[in-house]
């Protein structure tokens, strides 16, 4: 066991996400994980956007008002000409996105995050991927062409979407539910949790995989504080930080299993799209990401799926 420098004694940790499901999953692994590793150290939870909203928690963790931050807005918020998992349909799973965020492009991200960002990459966590419902069933490119699909206020997302030919309505969250309701839209995308959680079931007939859009936490740490540690100690951290994230993520997996099945269980019919349809959609994916990312990224990250894809577990990462 390792003592943490006198100066660095409480580990301020703080983060948007709610406490609850994967993320309670997160922190209390880390807690024990960190009792055991960094016996002195006493570890400060503040989720729910306590300390405050997502910018203002990179800008805390920057500034070494807090030692760790979980935040769902990554290193492209200081270098997103780099980052291709902003790009919708690009990673078919998550263990693609961990491939690219371990291959060389992402260790510039990660350099990106300590130069511009004063904080140093420690992991991610799956969340879940993002799937869309629909009043009708698409299975193809040319069933979506009809289809009056609600979007984020994301301008890449919104030029990918209707691109593949669907008519897209950028919307407020709030307003989803009723737009479907009234037929202003047809459809939606978003994660499970939240298609069961905002009961998008009740006004929907289908839910397709999609799985356009692999969702993470990133977990990182003021690089002051880290750099104020001594190399078994930043092991120890590591090693808490690395068990943390394994069982976060696992738990993602098992949480994403349970809700699938409550939704169909709720009335709404699965939906598979055709085998091509990914492939039909990477000419637009391709231009659309041509738009916002350096030049050679989006071919990079191409390679590093193409690589991965033989090798990965149906269960681990899905």
């Amino acid at each position: 066991m390792l003592a943490i420098p006198a100066g660095a004694q409480t580990i301020t940790l703080a983060s948007t996400v709610p406490d609850e499901g994967i993320n309670t999953v997160m922190v209390e692994t880390l807690s024990s994980e960190l009792e055991e590793r960094l016996p002195d150290a006493n570890l400060d939870i503040f989720l729910d956007g306590t300390l405050g909203g997502e910018r203002e928690l990179i800008d805390l963790v920057r500034i070494g008002e807090t030692q760790i931050h979980m935040g769902v807005i990554h290193a492209s918020e200081y270098f997103p000409e780099l980052d291709a998992t902003l790009v919708p349909y690009l990673f078919p799973d998550y263990g693609s996105v961990q491939a690219f965020l371990g291959s060389e492009t992402g260790d510039r991200l990660k350099a990106a995050l300590e130069e511009r960002g004063n904080a140093k990459f420690l992991g991610t966590y799956y969340q879940g991927s993002r799937w869309a419902t629909s009043n009708t069933a698409f299975r193809t490119l040319e069933d979506l062409e009809s289809i009056k699909i609600r979007m984020p206020e994301i301008p890449l997302w919104i030029d990918i979407w209707s691109g593949l030919g669907a008519i897209t309505t950028p919307m407020p969250s709030p307003e989803v539910f009723s737009a479907l309701q009234t037929g202003v839209i047809d459809a939606q995308e978003n994660m499970l949790s939240n298609i069961w959680g905002r009961n998008i079931y009740e006004v929907q007939d289908y839910i397709v995989a999609t799985q356009h859009q692999q969702s993470y936490v990133t977990v990182m740490a003021n690089l002051d504080f880290w750099d104020s540690l001594t190399g078994e100690q930043q092991e120890a951290l590591q090693a808490a930080i690395d068990a943390a994230t394994a069982a976060a993520t696992d738990a993602a997996v098992e949480e994403n299993e349970e809700i699938l099945q409550k939704i169909e269980d709720a009335g709404l019919e699965y939906v598979e799209p055709a085998p091509e349809f990914r492939e039909k959609a990477m000419p637009v994916i391709r231009e659309a990401a041509s738009g916002i990312l350096e030049e050679g990224i989006y071919e990079a990250a191409v390679k590093v799926i193409e690589e991965h894809q033989p090798s990965k577990s149906g269960s681990s990462t899905e």
